[in-house]
């Protein structure tokens, strides 16, 4: 790997980090809460394989600048990072809150060769995405599943929180939906995370992720573009399994490029 190079870019301070390497240039966004420092090891594995991947900090997260957040300002921090590095038709892989601004990337530029949502599903907040249970007990597990989240958000920052309500106003499914380029949602095993949540409320999240997996599974019969894959990890495949996403990634890379304009 060459010398790793840090740099500010943007009106927010957003640090971004060229981990070296020749080839596919490829940006990675990290989840919400975390920072550029959960790509290394793939950044590491990347390189191996010629591609050139550059990390950063999403506004808000590790050594980037508070400012207020938003889909739209996000995806404006990522478009200066790209420019900022001359980027070449990136591939964006986000994980979790970046794998949705991944998704949206896909929506704007049709010249990207692959963005890949990993794991970035949301949060329920409707009656009718608990998949299999009637009225009452949807509306229930709603009622129950939104104070539970409400309580979680207590005592963190009014920034973490302008996320949070950014992340439960989206429709992702109508983003998949409205993707320009090929996109690959990958899922880990939503068992893994239920584990957040008090057992009362452990079969309203397995309904959830059962309505999730169909309306993908909806959206990839409509779309050509639109790809789904799964990994028996957690919810940072990334991290638990770098090697096994690193083959998944160069697979739907080439897939990708037959499929880009």
């Amino acid at each position: 790997m060459g010398a790793i190079r840090k740099r500010v870019v943007g009106e927010v301070p957003i640090v971004a980090e060229d981990h070296g390497g020749r080839g596919q240039d490829v940006l990675l966004l990290h989840g919400g809460g975390r920072t550029r420092r959960d790509w290394d090891v793939l950044a590491g594995l990347l390189v191996s394989k010629e591609f050139r991947p550059v990390s950063m900090d999403l506004r808000g997260h590790g050594e980037s600048g508070e400012a207020p957040w938003s889909w739209r300002e996000a995806l404006a921090d990522v478009a200066a990072v790209v420019r900022e590095y001359e980027l070449h038709r990136p591939v964006i892989i986000g994980h979790s809150l970046g794998g949705m601004v991944a998704a949206q990337w896909a929506e704007e530029h049709p010249d990207c060769p692959l963005a890949v949502n990993l794991d970035g599903h949301g949060n329920p907040t409707r009656p009718d995405q608990f998949f299999g249970l009637d009225e009452a007990s949807a509306e229930q597990a709603c009622r129950e599943m939104t104070s539970f989240l409400a309580e979680m958000g207590q005592g963190l920052p009014e920034s973490f929180l302008q996320v949070m309500r950014e992340i439960d106003t989206l429709d992702l499914f109508a983003v998949y939906r409205a993707a320009r380029c090929p996109l690959l949602v990958v899922s880990g095993d939503a068992l893994a995370f239920a584990g957040v949540f008090p057992d009362h409320l452990v079969p309203a999240w397995n309904a959830y992720c059962v309505w999730t997996q169909r309306e993908l599974e909806a959206v990839v019969k409509e779309s050509p573009l639109v790809r789904e894959a799964s990994l028996p990890t957690g919810h940072d495949p990334h991290v638990e399994d770098p090697d096994t996403l690193l083959h998944l990634l160069i697979e739907h890379v080439r897939q990708g490029e037959r499929l880009a304009p």
